[in-house]
């Protein structure tokens, strides 16, 4: 496979994530669509991400928090609770899709 197919693929497997995640707190949901959920992904990667890097320096990491829930909330209406769990899911999503996809993916460039 080469990079870019690799990267499209994780990117749709995460997106995936988050609609299973949104579709958990708040049940037809109609803006649970894919392409916002690739939106909130990207989103989430270019805003979250960079700080949350380094949450252990607690303000980045209360920079990403917040980040995190504004993205969510105002992507999918839903509340502050409802972001939270979704946040819960997605964790317990990611770990069995880490735990079922090989530990690295092979790719020619």
């Amino acid at each position: 496979m080469t990079w870019l197919v690799v990267k499209i693929a994780t990117w749709l497997i995460h997106a995936l994530v988050v609609m299973a995640s949104v579709s958990v707190v708040s049940k037809n949901n109609p803006r649970n669509t894919l392409g916002r959920a690739l939106l909130v992904t990207f989103l989430v990667a270019l805003l979250v991400t960079p700080f949350a890097f380094f949450w252990w320096l607690v303000v980045p990491g209360i920079i990403a928090m917040i980040a995190w829930f504004i993205v969510y909330t105002l992507a999918y209406d839903i509340g502050m609770g409802q972001a939270f769990v979704a946040g819960l899911v997605q964790v317990l999503l990611g770990l069995i899709v880490d735990w079922l996809l090989p530990p690295h993916l092979n790719y020619r460039v």
